[in-house]
């Protein structure tokens, strides 16, 4: 008789109760490892998007620098002559081409 009720008791554990209870279980457990890994994915895109900003941000920086010394450069005086004369036929004018005014 205690052989009957081991088999009883066997039968009944895979009931459609335990059979759903496991399978909500297996969705969940699905679901959270593709929402690890999906998290994990963006983390990295968003790491390697911040590094090429910092990038793009000190080649930017380093371009400003050196436009700012072009700039230097086209606003002295010797670069400004030299435009003058050349480009628009400009010359120093002479003692009489001079005009004070009062």
């Amino acid at each position: 008789m205690v052989m009957k009720i081991n088999k009883k008791a066997r039968k009944n554990i895979l009931t459609s109760r335990v059979i759903g209870v496991s399978f909500i279980f297996l969705s969940i457990f699905i679901v959270e490892f593709f929402l690890k890994t999906w998290c994990g994915v963006q983390c990295i895109r968003t790491g390697y998007e911040i590094t090429n900003a910092l990038n793009r941000r000190q080649s930017l920086i380093c371009k400003a620098k050196n436009l700012q010394i072009e700039l230097a450069h086209l606003k002295s005086p010797q670069v400004l002559g030299k435009v003058a004369k050349n480009r628009f036929g400009l010359t120093i004018p002479g003692p009489d081409q001079i005009v004070i005014m009062p």
